[in-house]
């Protein structure tokens, strides 16, 4: 009797695990949002088929794309897994209840090609061990971000390396801090973020504010920025119609001396300054300007500067004209709306950015211009690529000076004391600034990309921690070396069109 009462115990206990394993199996997990080419959908133990977008996908699906092919999946949590063209995955496991987090799961295993993912609500609410990305040996756990991986086979060796002209990086990193006696303030979409010091990457998208002592920058392309004390300075891009980005460097308050480097660095894109118009900055361009009426409004670049081109080739791109500067001449840049009244309000998208926090829907938004938006960029003087040579009769820039003498606008004019006294970034040496590069080739093993948050990356011999703008290498399945930080995302990632957020978020003005 007892023995037939532990037998029927395990039988029902065996039938329940096969029923939630059978719960589990029919659960919807995603759904394809976008779909190019031909991509199919496979169940556990079963067949095959051809998917299409609205698809749904269950735990135990696999997902597979062919050559040419592009999908994109939506879990119920708001997490977005991209597929590139060649690629297969696994829907392992997938649990998400709004107000269930400590039950949170998403378990996936990419089989071949890579992936590009941004988390949603699990990868948001604290739960570490939630989230799981399995590639062969080696488990990928993530802390509220955005990342690629890639699993690489011998035949990525044969694949070219990317121009990556005019490309910023996907991390939207534009650069570092290389000095400052005390932590600059920052903030993205009017909120404060973490503060920056030495060493601090700063990335597209952010105010930089410093207090009553200079701060020097370096950006990635080798250009070196210092800014004076009280400065406010914005980080943005400006895009030209064969799709390069220009940084724009929008000085709202204070002070700034600037150096651009004498060849293009790792990244082929431009320097455009914008305070009160906008200037486009040339090779071995030393530049100061100082903000003499900030904007009237929150959001806009200084309304009137003072510049003082000391060396080198820039020009201003107005709304009438192109005009070039001559070193050694300082002159006034003026807003033109603001002269007129006009543009008292900040320009902003249509439809408002999400709150910190939630996921950004797929409804389109307005791409309206950054406050203080130029006209359209003349390329030869964001792209010194295609600039024009010199013109005739034009005045040779001066020797450079080590520090930078006062500085009258005209006879018996105003100086520029906010730039006066300035560390000058010229004394920078451009190999000192420009950011290491992973020169790892692609070949066998597994790659990652950190464009946002914090990744780690671990096999049965070690695990790293990977933070944004770097990446990650583990060696292939059945060695014994541990994985190991790249000090910057493979290139070979980094500037892949396929994977680009905005395929994550079609329709949206994703900046």
């Amino acid at each position: 009797m007892l023995m037939r009462q532990v037998r029927c115990a395990g039988l029902f206990a065996v039938l329940m695990l096969l029923g939630h394993s059978a719960a589990l199996a029919n659960t919807v997990a995603a759904v394809l949002r976008s779909v190019t080419g031909t991509v199919f959908a496979q169940p556990a133990g079963g067949q095959p088929r051809l998917v299409s977008v609205g698809t749904e996908l269950k735990v135990g699906d696999t997902v597979g794309t062919q050559k040419g092919a592009f999908a994109l999946l939506v879990f119920a949590d708001g997490s977005r897994v991209a597929l590139r063209p060649e690629s297969a995955m696994i829907i392992r496991g997938y649990s998400y209840k709004a107000d269930d987090p400590a039950n949170d799961q998403m378990s996936v295993q990419l089989l071949k090609g890579w992936l590009r993912n941004v988390s949603g609500q699990i990868g948001k609410r604290g739960n570490d061990a939630a989230y799981q990305l399995q590639v062969n040996d080696t488990t990928i756990g993530i802390r509220g971000t955005d990342f690629a991986v890639r699993l690489c086979d011998e035949a990525c060796a044969a694949e070219p390396e990317p121009v990556p002209e005019g490309v910023l990086p996907q991390s939207g990193r534009l650069g570092q801090v290389l000095a400052t006696a005390q932590a600059l303030l920052r903030t993205r979409d009017g909120v404060a973020t973490a503060e920056a010091g030495v060493n601090s990457a700063v990335f597209l998208g952010e105010v930089i504010t410093t207090a009553d002592t200079e701060a020097v920058l370096g950006l990635d392309d080798g250009t070196r920025v210092v800014m004076g004390p009280g400065t406010e300075l914005a980080l943005r891009a400006e895009e030209d119609d064969r799709g390069r980005r220009a940084i724009r460097l929008d000085l709202l308050r204070g002070a700034l001396r600037l150096a651009t480097p004498p060849q293009p660095g790792a990244r082929l894109y431009g320097l455009l300054v914008n305070a009160g118009e906008l200037i486009g900055m040339r090779q071995s361009a030393t530049l100061d300007i100082s903000c003499e009426r900030p904007a009237r409004s929150a959001g806009f670049a200084c309304d009137e500067s003072s510049a003082l081109l000391r060396s080198g080739q820039s020009d201003v791109l107005s709304t009438t004209a192109l005009r070039s500067l001559r070193a050694g001449q300082p002159v006034r840049l003026r807003d033109a709306a603001s002269q007129s009244g006009a543009g008292t309000e900040p320009l902003r998208p249509a439809i408002p950015p999400p709150a910190s926090g939630s996921l950004p829907s797929d409804e389109a938004l307005a791409c309206a211009p950054w406050p203080g938006m130029a006209p359209p960029l003349d390329m030869a003087s964001v792209w010194p690529r295609w600039a024009p040579a010199q013109e005739d009769g034009a005045v040779p820039p001066p020797a450079r000076e080590g520090r930078l003498l006062p500085v009258q606008l005209a006879p018996g004019g105003a100086p520029m004391p906010a730039v006066r006294g300035l560390f000058d970034p010229a004394d920078l040496p451009v190999d000192a600034v420009r950011p290491p590069i992973s020169t790892q080739r692609p070949g066998a093993g597994i790659y990652a990309a950190v464009f946002e948050g914090v990744i780690t990356m671990g096999n049965p011999t070690g695990r790293i921690f990977i933070p944004a703008s770097q990446g990650g290498f583990a060696p292939v399945l059945g060695t014994t070396a541990p994985p190991r930080v790249l000090p910057a995302a493979p290139r070979f990632m980094e500037v892949d069109r396929e994977l680009q957020r905005p395929r994550l978020f079609p329709g949206q003005c994703v900046r």
